[in-house]
Parts: structure tokens; C-alpha cells; sequence
């Protein structure tokens, strides 16, 4: 701070010196930028010349030249990154000469535009002499663009030690690396009401992604309206397709434009005598230089029958889109953000009547209650993992005592050189100086690679597969330039770049996407072109046009609409009809993609496969015939994502990865043993990542990243470490590179005996575990547990029967009829009969329990816990009651040694309660808590050798204890005075203290365990 308040008051000095010069219109923008702006960002603590980052491909300052195009700028000035991100924006700051005024709408709107787009909260607009602060947190609005200053500075005021504070704490190399971007822009106000719900305010409250969707959705229904209403003739599936080809189109365009390989406004025909026909003539011209399938010529939209829509809706969504009134700007716009988007877009469909139309969600998506697309940093950390491995070999070190954490980008090495120590700075966070350390495959050797997504959607884990697949290319020609062959590379801004040609052939050789959905497959091959394009110049298209080859290769044969999971074998014997065909498209691998599957396989398959359990509705008795004999993990409530586990690894080649992040509860469910005993004997567990947070934000499921190795089926036992890193539950993406794992071995889950894997235990937790089975027995080996009772079968009563034999008040009671409880009557050493009611008790209710579940000593356990906590509630009961299955019972099995008080005090201990989580057959939800028999049944019950005095003496303590609660919770209960409230609730707190204390003692933890039980630790 010292140092660069030093600096920036000699650059006051001399800029006040001269002042009068540079604030002429003769001192140009390019000047300032050499003799103040440069060395301002210098001060703090920016290489903005590239003294130290000479590689320019990691480089922390972007600086762009200035380009316009019809008074259009296209280049932010600068660019800040963070190492070893060099994709993801930190700031933008654009510049301008002196002798300009900043406070201009445009400028403003301009430098607004650029930090919205890439999602970025704040940019700078500064000219030295003054220096602005922009919210870019709303949607740009030239109308409204000075009203999103947040901060102004004199440069003056650079001088004013307390001032220039504000501006380095904020914009400081250090500081920005550690967050004070994002933690001044949560202080910011925020909207409130309505405008938070909607983005109402001037400009819109809103992302560049959920604004751009609404648009989308918006021209689609405008659109499909309109081409229905001069061409009635056109279902449902016709309009869909045509709709989505048109916009397509328009977003391409739009593209080519913002990243200056075509000229600007072309999309802008409100002048033209009629905006389609102009928009026609300009894909027409397109589609010789772009080929691929967006300027395709379509059986529809370019068939001379097609009547075009009412001209002023047209060219209404066109002038909307134009730059520069459009608020996007996609030479801005992330490809991954635009994945996001249409990954929602594709969620719903065109439906048309003779009537009427209407946009509406598919039928899955409705099912699973909307689009839930993956967020960005899963995609690049399962890419990293398995992509990015496979690219770069891990340098052989020592392990010895290493902490393993996660690679960075490119995923050198998942191993830290030397000391395990935790904020060591480790290989990934270096970066990596030189490539041979890797000694990672040559191009020659990546050109013989196959990656695969086989339920691609739009494509997200595609692009990100092929971003990192440049990114290779682009450090090892940096490294090797003697290596690269001609055609490979070509000068842009004085630094060798990969050449379009060597992009179109990553693309080709390298990528390959299945989907179900023909309008997903578009969009991934449009998303991919995008790709390619995103640093394509004019200039490349100019050759290319002179060569008079095509900008875009065909992707038909690497993008495939079909059905993963169903070959074409499933029309043998009984023949489907047409319609079921067309529904399902069963497709072979090995007839789509011949040559990878020749080789093996694919070296990866990565993605989000689709969540969605596989019900009558969904599929034919020959469907699911089919899938039973075809997948070994088809069990009884098989989801399609156990499916496309088994399908993925059966399509890698021997050593390929397959990269997943589906819900958790394939790891421990009973019914999914078989797709875990598969993946055993299949694959070597690289990883898993287990996410105690709702990935989804939309969808309640408990994610997990699973990345695993194909390996030979004659390689069975083995004793491979599985990392496991285990998310806090206030996760924050960058958590991702420092969580410590936890190392488990393979083999023990496949002796296990259901094959469980066990990922919910530290090292520590799990020696408790361990130790603890040797001095205990399962609960169902002393005693028996079971539901309660269903009061009736809907499917045999009927409601008058109901009516008249189940729920009874007082009055009808005779002496068959038994008080009912339901879960909300028990709690922790308490019972109340809230709602008095009664229900006749016979043979005929649907889950009947003979009487001795219904007297004598017993426990009563309530089912949900409440709310965030796993504190397992039961009580002590004599009396005669019926309760509903939302109670669990406890009732002596062949054993009476133990008193029924004893069991309650072990399952009502913190310690029996820290243990139910980590043996539970389920992921117990926070949000849901949930106790099940079979969990119950499972929980180790320290025994007593009851000939042994001081063991018995152990157990005696326990009900003591117990019986005291019992006696202080009914004393609690009846009490009337607050002294006697107070006095009983402190006694029965030292008593939950005390039996804790027992129940430690009892099962021999030490104090450090015993922190670790409760959190302490």
C-alpha cells in the first residue's frame, strides 16, 4: 500500500504539471494509457506490460488495441484475471482520453455492457484525470446508464491517502485475488419486493443468462405464433424445429457480428422493404462460407411454400437483437453461459392445436419439475479430472505423507510436491512454468483421442471438453513451436495463436455427443461452432472464403440424436410400430461411431446423465423387457442415470474415465447393489466429491461426483485408494481445490456384503466405528424393531367403511378400540396423546401388528426427527397404544437381560444419534430427516456381560438415569410455576449431560473421540 500510494502521487505530480496538455484533444487515448493508466494499474500490482507472465497464454492483463467498426467499439481497453483462471473476467476497465467527458451515457452503456455480459459486478471507466466505479449488476440501458455510477474519483484525490485506500483495497491485485470484488458487490444494495422477483427496475436486476432466456422464450412464442398463423398447415414438432433454426440463425449472426468476423448491423433490416426476406438472402450467402447445420438449408423455413411471418414482428425481434441497441454482447457472453441457457430453453417445446399455440415444457421436464442445468464449475472440475488427466501426465513424485488435492485447470497433477503442510503453494497453484515436466501426450497422440457426453443436452460438457483440449494445444506450442506443422498456428497481435484450420480439426477428431432430443443436438453443434469461432477474425474468413472452403466443419457424423441406452436390436423378433421407434430412436454406437469404437472406446465419457426413476408411464413391457437383459444395474426402481453409469463405462475404452455427477443414493440403497457390484469389478474408483449443499438450486437431490477407470473384467480384487472429498456445508466453488480427502480402499466395499461405498466417514470417525462393533451387536440381534401400523388399505376399504371403523371420538369407544398415536406424540423421553383419537384394532388393517408390539415395555421412536438434526427421538411405554408408521417400536427379541430403559438411553445419547448418519443404508437429508427400521436395526448396541458386576453396573447407571429423566420430564410436563419450569428443564439437561457421559464411558471413547462426536473437533 505504501509502495503504490508512492507511485501513484508522482503520477499526480506529473499529470498536474501538465495538465493543461493532456487534457487537450490532441493527447489521444493510446498516450494516456502509456504515460498514466498502465502505470496506475502497475502501482497496483499488475503486470500489465507482462515483465513477469511472458506467457501469453497466462497473462493476468489483457490489453486490446482499439477497434471499431461503424463507431462501434468491440474491446473492452482491459482485462483482469486471476491466475490460474484465465477465463473467467475478475473486472474490466476501459479508457478514454482525457479531453472526453465520461459522464456520456454511451460511455457509460458501453463499459456496462461489457461487465454484464461476462458477469462481472463492477468495471471502470477512467481517463486518469477521473476514475468511475459502474454497477454492472443490471441489464445495460443507455437510458438509465448514469444512474449506475457507484463510486467517482478526482485524480486529485489518488493523492488523498484515505481515498486511494478505498480504490486499492478494492482493485488491487492481492486484494481482488482474495475476494474483495464479490465482497463488495454482496454490500451493494439490492432490490427489494417485486423488482427482486421479477428485475423490474430501469435496466433489469437481473443476470445476462436469465434475462437473455426470457428473450429467447419470449421470440419463440412471437415466432411460432406467426409462422402458424400464415402456415396452419405446420404440428406442433414442425414449428418447434423452425422456431429454434430461426433463432439459431439470429444468434449466430448476432455472434458473427460481436466478434467482428462479419460486419456489424447486418442483423438490423428495420429498413429493409421486408425484414425476412432480407434475413433469407443473408443465410444464403452465409451458408457457402459457414456450412455446418445453422444456414443448412432447411425443409421448411427455405421452401418456396413457406409463407414468412408478418414483416413488422420480424424485424421488431430483429431490431431488438441489433447492436448497439441490444443489451448483449456476445464476443462478451461466456460460450458455457450461452450452454446454460439454451439448456433451459430446450426444456419446453412449441404445442399447437388448430386453434391456438402455446410454449410448454416437455413432459419429462414437467415430471421432474423443470431444467436443472449444471453450474460451471462442475462441468470444469469433472473435465479436469478425466479430460484433463488423460492430456497431462502427473510427474512422478512421492506420495509418502502427500495430501492429494484437485489440479487446476489444464489438471497437471493432483499431488503437491512437498511439504503436506496446508496453504503450501503447491505445482497447480504455480502454474506450470515448463511443459516437459509434465511430459504430457503430444498432439499426434491427442489426435488419436475420443471424448464423449452421452446425454449432451446443449452441450456444455462438450465445450468445456473442447476449451480444454485448445488450451492444451495452445501451452504446447508455446512450449514446442518447433513442433507444429504448417497450417497449425498463425499471428494475431504479434503472438502465435492456433489457427482456425487446427481448431476445426481438435473439433472433428476429438469430440462426440449423443442425445435423445434432435433440438439438443442442434444447439450442442451450434454451441460448439461458437467455440471454434470465439477467436476467429475477419481475416479467417476472408481466406477461407478465398480458398473456398468452409468456416464450419459438418458435425453430423460427431453429433448424433439417437438413444444411448437402446441398440437397434430391440426391433428383433416382436416388431415395434413406427411411432414407438420414433420415440425411442434406438441407435448403435458402434454403427454411429464406427472408427472410436473399433479403437475400444471413448478415453472419457463425461456429463449429467438424466435423473428420472423409469415407471410404466415412461416405457412398453418390451422396452423394459429389453432393458433387464441388457443392463446388469436394472434393479427394482432403476433410474435412468444407473443406466447411463453402466452404458458409460461399458463404451471407454481399458484405462478411459468416465466423469459423473448424478445423486448420491446409488452409493448405499439396497436396490442399487447391482450397478455398484458393476462398477467394482469394472473400473478402479479414481474419486468421489460429495456435496453436503444442494448443487441444484431448483431440485432438492444430494449430488456426488463420481470419477472412475475402466480396467480389464480380469482384474478383480484390488486395493486401489479412492479419494473422497467431502464438501462443508457452506461450500463456495473454489473449495473445490482445497478440501483435504480422505483415502478409502476399494476393496473394502467390495467385501462388504451389500457392496455399500463408504463415503460418509472421516478416517477418524470411521476407527470410532470400527472400534465400537467389537464391543456391540446390532440392535435386531438383542431386540426386534419394526413400523407401526397403516390404519387401512384404501385399495380394500371404502371410505364409508373407513369412516366407520378406523377414526372414532370418545364417545363410540368400546374395548376394541385402542388409543392411536401418530409421530408428532413422541418425543425425546416424553409422550402426549395429542389428538384423542381411537382406531378398532383387527386383522384387517393393512399393516397389522400382533398385541405383543402394543403392550408391555417397549420403545416408541419417532420417525422424522425435525428439521437439520439427526436426534434420534424415543420414549418409554407400558401402556397399551396403537401408533401409525410414522413411529418405529423397539420390543424385546429372545433376549430380557436388558431393561428396555437402558436401550432408551443408548438411543437417545448423542453419540447413538452422531452414529446414525454415518451407518445409514440413505443420504439423510437435512432438509427431511428421516428414520428408517432398517437403519434402526443396524445400530450397535453396546453389549453387557452381565456376570461381570461392573458391567452391570454400567447398565444399571444407564436406566438410573433414564428412569430419573422419566420422572423429571412428567414432573416438567405438570408443572405450573415458572420456578418449578426453570428448576425441572436445568434438571433435565444435567441429565441428558450424565447419560451422555454414561454412554461414552460405556463404549470406551476418549476425549478427543468424543470431541469429534460432538463437533468439537
Amino acid at each position: 500500500m505504501e509502495h503504490a500510494f508512492a507511485l501513484i502521487k508522482q503520477l499526480v505530480a506529473d499529470f498536474k504539471a501538465q495538465e493543461a496538455a493532456y487534457l487537450s484533444s490532441s493527447y489521444q487515448e493510446q498516450h494516456v494509457r502509456e504515460d498514466f493508466i498502465n502505470k496506475f494499474f502497475i502501482a497496483l500490482g499488475w503486470d500489465v506490460t507482462h515483465e513477469r507472465q511472458k506467457n501469453p497464454y497466462e497473462q493476468e492483463v489483457k490489453i486490446e488495441n482499439k477497434v471499431s467498426t461503424q463507431g462501434s467499439q468491440r474491446r473492452a481497453d482491459y482485462a483482469f484475471f486471476i491466475a490460474p483462471n484465465f477465463r473467467d473476467v475478475k473486472f474490466y476497465a476501459e479508457a478514454k482520453k482525457p479531453a472526453k467527458n465520461l459522464k456520456d451515457a454511451a460511455f457509460y452503456h458501453q463499459t456496462i455492457r461489457y461487465g454484464w455480459n461476462s458477469g462481472t459486478p463492477i468495471a471502470i471507466l477512467t481517463d486518469f484525470e477521473e476514475f468511475h466505479i459502474l454497477d454492472c449488476r443490471y441489464k445495460p440501458d443507455i437510458e438509465d446508464a448514469l444512474n449506475r455510477k457507484l463510486e467517482y474519483f478526482h485524480y486529485s484525490e489518488y493523492a488523498d491517502e484515505e481515498k486511494f485506500k478505498k480504490i486499492f483495497f478494492l482493485f488491487g491485485r492481492e486484494t481482488v485475488a482474495n475476494g474483495s470484488l464479490e465482497k463488495y458487490a454482496a454490500m451493494l444494495p439490492k432490490p427489494r419486493g417485486k423488482a427482486k422477483q421479477r428485475g423490474l427496475f430501469k435496466g433489469g436486476y437481473q443476470p445476462v443468462d436469465e434475462a437473455f432466456l426470457e428473450e429467447l422464450d419470449s421470440y419463440r412464442e412471437t415466432l411460432a405464433k406467426a409462422f402458424k398463423k400464415e402456415n396452419p398447415d405446420l404440428g406442433s414438432e414442425e414449428l418447434t424445429e423452425a422456431v429454434q433454426r430461426t433463432i439459431d440463425r439470429l444468434v449466430f449472426i448476432r455472434f458473427l457480428e460481436d466478434k467482428q468476423i462479419e460486419d456489424p448491423q447486418m442483423i438490423n433490416y428495420s429498413e429493409a422493404s421486408s425484414a425476412w426476406k432480407k434475413f433469407s438472402t443473408h443465410c444464403r450467402a452465409l451458408e457457402p462460407k459457414y456450412n455446418g447445420l445453422v444456414f443448412k438449408k432447411h425443409r421448411i423455413l427455405d421452401d418456396s411454400g413457406f409463407v414468412p411471418p408478418d414483416d413488422k414482428t420480424f424485424a421488431g425481434i430483429c431490431e431488438e437483437l441489433a447492436d448497439p441497441s441490444s443489451p448483449y454482447d456476445f464476443d462478451k457472453i461466456p460460450i458455457s453461459i450461452l450452454g446454460s441457457i439454451y439448456e433451459r430453453f430446450l426444456g419446453k417445446v412449441v404445442h399447437a392445436t388448430a386453434k391456438q399455440v402455446r410454449v410448454e415444457p416437455k413432459p419429462e421436464v414437467r415430471k421432474a419439475g423443470g431444467v436443472y442445468y449444471t453450474p460451471q464449475y462442475i462441468v470444469r472440475y469433472i473435465v479436469k479430472e478425466t479430460v484433463g488427466k488423460l492430456l497431462y501426465a502427473t510427474p512422478t513424485v512421492s506420495t509418502k505423507n502427500v495430501e492429494p488435492t484437485p489440479p487446476y485447470q489444464g489438471g497437471e497433477t493432483q499431488d503437491k510436491i512437498s511439504s503436506p503442510q496446508r496453504g503450501e503453494v503447491s505445482r497447480r497453484d504455480r502454474g506450470v512454468d515448463n511443459f516437459d515436466s509434465l511430459q504430457g501426450k503430444t498432439p499426434e497422440e491427442v489426435a488419436k483421442m475420443s471424448f464423449a457426453d452421452i446425454a449432451c443436452g446443449s452441450g456444455s460438457f462438450l465445450i468445456e471438453v473442447y476449451s480444454v483440449l485448445l488450451e492444451y494445444h495452445e501451452r504446447y506450442y508455446a512450449s514446442h513451436p518447433e513442433m507444429a506443422k504448417k497450417g497449425d498456428l498463425s499471428t494475431r497481435d504479434g503472438k502465435q495463436v492456433l489457427s482456425l484450420r487446427k481448431r476445426q480439426e481438435i473439433l472433428v477428431n476429438n469430440i462426440y455427443g449423443v442425445d435423445i432430443d434432435f433440438q439438443a443436438t442442434e444447439v450442442t453443434q451450434l454451441s460448439l461452432y461458437l467455440k471454434l469461432l470465439e477467436e476467429a477474425t475477419l481475416n479467417d474468413a476472408v481466406q477461407f472464403s478465398l480458398l473456398k472452403e468452409k468456416l464450419l466443419p459438418d458435425l453430423r457424423n460427431n453429433i448424433i440424436c439417437g438413444n444411448s441406452l437402446i441398440g437397434i436390436d430391440i426391433n428383433t423378433g416382436e416388431l415395434f410400430e413406427n411411432e414407438e421407434l420414433k420415440k425411442l430412436k434406438p441407435m448403435n454406437f458402434e454403427d454411429a461411431f464406427p472408427a472410436v469404437m473399433k479403437k475400444g472406446g471413448f478415453d472419457a465419457v463425461v456429463g449429467n446423465p438424466p435423473y428420472r426413476i423409469i415407471g410404466k408411464a415412461d416405457i412398453t413391457k418390451q422396452t423394459a423387457s429389453y432393458l433387464v437383459k441388457k443392463f446388469t444395474s436394472f434393479q427394482y426402481k432403476a433410474d435412468l442415470y444407473h443406466l447411463f453409469i453402466e452404458k458409460a463405462l461399458g463404451l471407454c475404452r481399458t484405462n478411459g474415465l468416465i466423469g459423473y455427477i448424478t445423486p448420491n443414493t446409488w452409493y448405499t440403497l439396497p436396490f442399487t447393489q447391482k450397478l455398484r457390484q458393476y462398477v467394482l469389478e469394472n473400473s478402479h474408483l479414481v474419486l468421489f466429491v460429495i456435496f453436503n449443499h444442494q448443487v441444484f438450486k431448483e431440485a432438492n437431490v444430494d449430488t456426488v461426483i463420481t470419477i472412475a477407470k475402466k480396467i480389464s473384467k480380469q482384474r478383480t480384487r484390488y486395493e486401489n485408494e479412492v479419494l473422497v472429498f467431502n464438501m462443508p456445508k457452506e461450500f463456495e466453488a473454489k473449495q473445490l481445490e482445497t478440501v483435504i480427502p480422505q483415502r478409502k480402499k476399494q476393496g473394502d466395499w467390495i467385501t462388504n456384503e451389500t457392496n455399500q461405498f463408504g463415503i460418509r466417514t472421516t478416517t477418524e470417525e470411521q476407527n470410532i466405528l470400527d472400534r465400537i462393533e467389537k464391543v456391540s451387536k446390532p440392535l435386531t440381534d438383542i431386540a426386534k424393531a419394526s413400523l407401526g401400523t397403516q390404519a387401512y388399505n384404501s385399495s380394500k376399504h371404502t371410505k364409508d367403511q373407513i369412516k366407520d371403523r378406523v377414526f372414532h371420538s370418545k364417545k363410540k369407544v368400546s374395548k376394541d378400540y385402542l388409543k392411536e398415536l401418530s409421530g408428532s406424540d413422541i418425543g425425546r423421553y416424553t409422550l402426549q396423546w395429542a389428538k384423542k383419537e381411537w382406531i378398532k384394532y383387527g386383522p384387517w388393517l393393512h399393516d397389522y401388528r400382533t398385541m405383543d408390539w402394543l403392550e408391555g415395555p417397549r420403545i416408541l421412536i419417532r420417525e422424522i426427527t425435525g428439521k437439520g438434526t439427526y436426534k434420534i427421538c424415543g420414549m418409554y411405554v407400558e401402556e397399551i397404544y396403537c401408533n401409525y408408521k410414522t413411529i418405529l417400536n423397539v420390543i424385546y427379541g429372545n433376549e430380557h437381560k436388558y431393561s428396555m430403559k437402558y436401550f432408551l438411553g443408548l438411543l437417545n445419547s448423542q453419540f447413538l444419534s452422531w452414529v446414525y448418519p454415518r451407518v445409514s443404508n440413505k443420504t439423510v437429508k437435512d432438509s427431511f430427516p428421516r428414520l428408517s427400521v432398517s437403519d434402526l436395526k443396524k445400530l450397535p448396541i453396546r453389549t453387557i456381560d452381565f456376570a461381570n458386576e461392573a458391567e452391570k453396573a454400567k447398565h444399571d447407571h444407564i436406566v438410573s438415569l433414564v428412569e430419573q429423566m422419566l420422572k423429571a420430564k412428567e414432573e416438567l410436563a405438570a408443572a405450573k410455576l415458572d420456578s418449578d419450569v426453570q428448576r425441572l428443564e436445568h434438571r433435565c439437561a444435567t441429565l441428558d449431560r450424565q447419560i451422555d457421559e454414561a454412554v461414552y464411558e460405556l463404549y470406551g471413547l476418549t476425549e478427543e473421540e468424543i470431541k469429534i462426536v460432538e463437533g468439537k473437533l
